[in-house]
């Protein structure tokens, strides 16, 4: 019996790579945890400013920080030096920004504080364009495999800015085919233990990514599957579900459904799907499966989740 390992992406320490061959469709997705820390925050209010065009009347944001009255920031222009001129009065945070349109354009400015980042994006004479993200966090652990970032647009190219991620995370960026929706992807490093915010910025539109890498695990690495077996009374008993979870450091997953698809002698019986997971979207662990009967044999086979390191779990399936 052979397996299948299906990372098309760049995928994380403690992430998981799983396709669903159901009526014969294949669904890829990433499993990213959740942070466990978030990061000092920044605030910029409003979050974007509009103006009609150059002589419009000027507009104010507010930046504020969870640390109090500290120095206040530079920004990182990200292009716009030649759209909007940018003043303040204060020297700490709070403080209260005046800007004035002086040319046609789209750009973003970032704040960068310590390990927290914030954007505003600001329109003279020109509109947002609509960005497309996989995931707005990444986990990862010391010594662990590099993670990843999926944004899209119909228009312009994404710049990262690694400021606040410096020496937590390396971040690399290219371009990415294989998704309608995606057209850049953003490789993710971890280097120490940390957490840090990543602005992924297009123009006037933005995304900013919460990076966690954790320091390496300890304990045992396995994958968990509950409940470990399934048993539908017929051919026509409704899907069942069960849930996937892991201990340790288990690395990239992959599948083996061939037991149960008819690809090992044994006649089509079952096949399982990620629940609620359209093609290319992330989902935090612990991840549902349903498992659906093909409707046409009875007998048992077994769905194997394979880890890179650790335990693997089998998920059995029997139709009577």
């Amino acid at each position: 019996m052979t397996h299948r390992a299906l990372s098309a992406l760049a995928i994380a320490t403690l992430s998981v790579s799983l396709a669903a061959c159901g009526g014969g469709g294949t669904t890829n997705t990433v499993v990213v945890q959740p942070p466990s820390t978030n990061p000092g925050s920044i605030t910029i209010i409003p979050s974007s400013l509009s103006f009609t065009g150059p002589g419009a009347a000027a507009q104010a944001f507010t930046v504020s920080s969870t640390a109090g009255a500290v120095a206040a920031p530079s920004f990182n222009n990200m292009g716009c030096a030649p759209v909007v001129s940018i003043a303040t009065a204060n020297a700490t945070l709070p403080a209260t920004y005046t800007v004035t349109p002086i040319g046609n354009g789209s750009c973003s400015l970032i704040v960068n504080l310590g390990h927290a980042s914030a954007t505003i994006g600001i329109n003279v004479g020109t509109s947002p364009t609509p960005v497309n993200t996989s995931t707005s966090t990444v986990t990862l652990f010391v010594g662990g495999t590099a993670g990843s970032v999926l944004v899209g647009s119909t228009s312009g190219t994404f710049t990262a800015d690694t400021t606040a991620c410096s020496g937590i995370a390396t971040i690399t960026g290219s371009g990415f085919v294989g998704s309608p929706q995606y057209n850049q992807q953003f490789t993710i490093t971890p280097v120490s233990a940390g957490t840090c915010q990543l602005p992924l910025v297009n123009g006037s539109s933005s995304v900013v990514v919460t990076i966690t890498v954790n320091p390496s695990p300890s304990g045992p690495s396995a994958l968990q599957i509950s409940p470990s077996s399934m048993d539908f009374a017929s051919t026509a008993a409704p899907p069942q579900h069960a849930t996937i979870n892991f201990t340790g450091s288990v690395g990239n997953v992959s599948f083996n459904e061939d037991d149960c698809i008819g690809l090992t002698g044994k006649p089509k019986i079952a096949f399982f799907t990620l629940d609620n997971v359209p093609p290319g979207t992330p989902v935090s662990l612990p991840a549902s499966i349903t498992v659906t009967l093909y409707g046409t044999a009875t007998g048992s086979c077994i769905i194997r989740f394979i880890p890179q390191n650790g335990s693997e779990a089998d998920l059995t399936v029997t139709v009577h």
